[in-house]
């Protein structure tokens, strides 16, 4: 594996946390020092705090932002990119010297990619077994999950998360699906590598029960932006599924699906997508 044997800053890992819990956890978090590396942590608060002593580090910057949601705070991460590669980042990875390199490698031994996902452990998530290109067509089975997401930041300077999906959202899930399906849809090139980068503790919304109406909602709404008014076919086979997987009752399940089908946040993000790709407007 080539290693990075430079000072400048190559990659940028943006943090995503929110109230003094949330940065004590950036806190314990594996962060090494890796040359050309530096994470950047942006910390939803209304009142501030003290920064953790594991936190005052050359390469560690912490950003105290007004907004409140997973990807308002995503978003602000975009606008703080300085390296020419981000990675997106939750409060609760630990992170390897050698899976941040594979990173970096990954992106610069295939500079025609522009977004590259990759594989976390910790959690029984399906991947391909091989690398593969997903920028027409989405392998089956396989879905994204924000911490895997990697990218050139000149690629994504106009593409956001949309703030109406993910926690503390309207609808409350999909904001990683999203992401990628706009990523996708504004020409990107878009490529999975078998590689592990790092570990998550505890399993991600796509795994766990749904008891929330807003993540039911918000997987209704993916539907419809993913496949159009043709998708809502899959709207009973989505909550058929996650009711076998013991994920949600059935009748309450396809009536929130449902319900999200035909959200007006549907509409609203797809006027976002035509004004300046994908929730960001152009100047």
């Amino acid at each position: 594996m080539t290693t990075v044997n430079t000072t400048d800053r190559i990659l940028d890992v943006l943090i995503a946390t929110h109230g003094d819990d949330g940065l004590r956890r950036v806190a314990e978090m594996t962060l090494p020092s890796v040359s050309g590396v530096k994470y950047i942590v942006t910390w939803q608060t209304t009142a501030g705090g003290d920064i953790p002593a594991e936190l005052m580090r050359d390469d560690v910057e912490i950003h105290e932002i007004s907004t409140t949601g997973s990807s308002n705070n995503h978003n602000a991460g975009i606008e703080l990119l300085r390296a020419p590669y981000c990675l997106f980042a939750d409060n609760d990875l630990n992170y390897t010297t050698e899976g941040l390199v594979a990173v970096i490698n990954s992106l610069d031994s295939h500079p025609e990619i522009d977004v590259a996902t990759f594989r976390h452990s910790g959690e029984p998530v399906y991947y391909p077994d091989k690398e593969t290109d997903f920028t027409e067509k989405m392998p089956k089975g396989y879905s994204v999950a924000t911490y895997d997401i990697a990218a050139r930041s000149k690629s994504i300077q106009n593409i956001r998360f949309d703030p109406n999906f993910g926690v503390a959202a309207p609808l409350a899930a999909a904001e990683d699906a999203l992401f990628i399906l706009d990523c996708r849809r504004a020409g990107l090139k878009c490529r999975f590598f078998p590689v592990t980068i790092v570990e998550h503790a505890g399993l991600s919304t796509g795994y766990r029960p749904i008891d929330n109406p807003r993540i039911a909602m918000a997987e209704g709404a993916y539907i419809r932006l993913a496949y159009g008014t043709t998708g809502y076919l899959r709207v009973p086979l989505f909550a058929w599924r996650a009711w076998r997987k013991g994920r949600m009752p059935l009748v309450w399940g396809l009536y929130h699906v449902t319900r999200g089908f035909f959200s007006k946040y549907v509409g609203i993000h797809k006027a976002k997508a035509r004004v300046g790709g994908c929730g960001k407007t152009k100047p």
